[in-house]
């Protein structure tokens, strides 16, 4: 519909509302025109005589005020109206010859306005005519044997989880050969990076070889950041294709016809899955399935090559495709996560530890199946072993030196625990207890006197001492001191009492054998020697 239709329409449209008798405003509300308009008409329809009814409305589709719509005309005319008129002919005659209008304006041989001469075409029809009789052909992109593999996401179909009863998307993702047409389907319950690159392991041992490059648009799990010029490639897929030894190309946004091969086949997958119903039967099995109808689809002759892609790829693009390498690719997920105040950082709902500098800071985690490695400023800060997203009991991994000093004291591995531990089961039990109440500051004077108890008994006679105090629920080194010596003076009693016998020239000191004690002998001979 070309401007001046509309105009006329839309001044019939007044008309008749004028000739209900409704107001301006009323008018105005209905057409969502000015009110400048409505008068324009009504006056005008005045001056015709069709608001008295001395001349009939004219039928459509003949103009309701000729007159007028001359004098607007003669008055939209101007100098650079009349100077392009003159040449409209040689205009025409340009178009036609698919010439592009900017290269029309260059050769007018006058200096004319480009946004006066672009309007002039458009009053005149003349804006399309050098594509009216022409196609667009788009280029055919060709590659060469083993170049690239391209690659699509889409969606198959809704499925009804039987367990849940939740609606889940079942995504179908696609890959063809650019020179064989050799397609291969993998389905899958998410896009993310874990599964994308399964699958593309997948496909690399179905080909047994590995392309040139990777050909896609830029979902999240192959491009960070789109662009036309340099896209930011997810870390995860460049250590990917850095291990199968390929490139990844992502193409500019919104340019689907660089990988035409691929987003053909979209609607031709969903063609073959639909003879398999509605009925859910497992992923399994509908992998099973749409891989019998990919079977059947690759000895089909295609419509382009005029040659089977099965033929193709097994002949020609096999022997291309460079090698696998000899360890497979342990898939890896990749995120950004900022370290929390208390020195860790979340990642799969798990916490892990980072010296107290990263507080507040961005960091890069690449983890595995069984490590989660942390970088930041391109560097590698600290590996964990990956604590098992399943195990709900364990939910933190802390490094000893990540600990603070209240939290490493506490620790199997610290100093207190060690020689606890030497000394017996009921004395690591004391100091434990001694620890745990810290809340920030432990007074380790309790736990030191303890442990240096052992200058001046066994292990045996402390590890009993700290076995009453805890029955005693007294936790303090007066308490395990006091047992000591009790239970020292009963050793001394028994070992002074005097043997029976008729003779005072038989008793003989008790001999005592302490850690830090020396045998009465030795200060008898040192007394002799200072006497002589």
């Amino acid at each position: 519909m070309t401007k001046q239709t509309r105009k006329r329409m839309m001044e019939r449209k007044i008309l008749e509302a004028i000739l209900q008798q409704k107001s301006n405003r009323e008018i105005c509300q209905l057409f969502k025109t000015g009110a400048r308009k409505v008068r324009r008409i009504r006056y005008l329809a005045e001056d015709y005589g069709y608001l008295s009814g001395a001349n009939p409305i004219p039928p459509y589709p003949e103009t309701l005020f000729p007159n007028q719509e001359e004098q607007d005309n003669k008055r939209v005319a101007s100098p650079v109206d009349e100077l392009l008129l003159e040449r409209k002919d040689w205009i025409v005659e340009r178009l036609k010859a698919q010439w592009h209008p900017i290269t029309v304006f260059e050769e007018l041989g006058f200096k004319v306005g480009r946004s006066s001469f672009y309007r002039f075409l458009l009053r005149h029809n003349l804006s399309r005519l050098s594509l009216s009789n022409s196609k667009r052909v788009v280029p055919e992109i060709v590659h060469t044997p083993g170049e690239a593999l391209l690659l699509d996401w889409g969606k198959l179909r809704d499925v009804i989880d039987p367990e849940t009863g939740k609606k889940r998307i079942l995504w179908a993702f696609v890959g063809v050969l650019g020179f064989s047409r050799y397609m291969m389907v993998r389905l899958v319950w998410s896009n993310d990076t874990r599964s994308t690159l399964g699958a593309l392991e997948s496909m690399f041992t179905e080909m047994g070889g590995v392309p040139l490059r990777l050909t896609s648009d830029n979902p999240k799990c192959f491009c960070i950041e789109a662009s036309d010029y340099e896209p930011i490639l997810n870390p995860a897929l460049e250590r990917f294709a850095s291990h199968y030894n390929t490139q990844m190309e992502c193409l500019p946004p919104a340019d689907p016809q660089k990988k035409g091969k691929v987003e053909r086949l979209m609607p031709y997958v969903r063609r073959l899955y639909e003879a398999h119903g509605s009925q859910w039967l497992g992923i399994e099995e509908s992998q099973t399935y749409i891989d019998r109808k990919i079977v059947i689809a690759n000895d089909r002759v295609h419509g382009t090559t005029r040659a089977k892609p099965i033929h193709l790829f097994l002949n020609t693009e096999v022997n291309h495709l460079k090698a696998l390498p000899a360890l497979a690719y342990e898939p890896e997920e990749v995120t950004d996560a900022r370290v929390r105040r208390d020195g860790h950082v979340r990642f799969d709902h798990k916490y892990y530890s980072l010296p107290e500098s990263w507080i507040g800071k961005t960091v890069t985690i690449l983890a595995t199946a069984k490590q989660v490695s942390i970088y930041g400023a391109g560097k590698l800060i600290e590996i964990h072993n990956r604590i098992e997203s399943s195990n709900s009991l364990i939910s933190k991994s802390t490094k000893s030196h990540h600990k603070k000093p209240w939290e490493a004291s506490m620790g199997e591995t610290s100093i207190y625990r060690q020689r606890a531990q030497a000394i017996g089961p009921e004395c690591d039990q004391l100091v434990s207890i001694l620890l745990n109440p810290g809340d920030g500051f432990i007074d380790t004077r309790k736990v030191w006197g303890i442990l240096s108890l052992d200058k001046s008994y066994s292990k045996e006679q402390i590890n009993e001492a700290c076995r009453q105090a805890i029955e005693m629920q007294s936790y303090s080194y007066q308490t395990v001191k006091r047992l000591l010596r009790l239970r020292t003076s009963d050793t001394l009693d028994v070992a002074i009492k005097p043997a029976p016998s008729t003779s005072r020239k038989q008793d003989t000191p008790p001999q005592f054998t302490h850690k830090f004690a020396r045998p009465f002998t030795v200060y008898e001979e040192q007394l002799s020697l200072l006497l002589h």
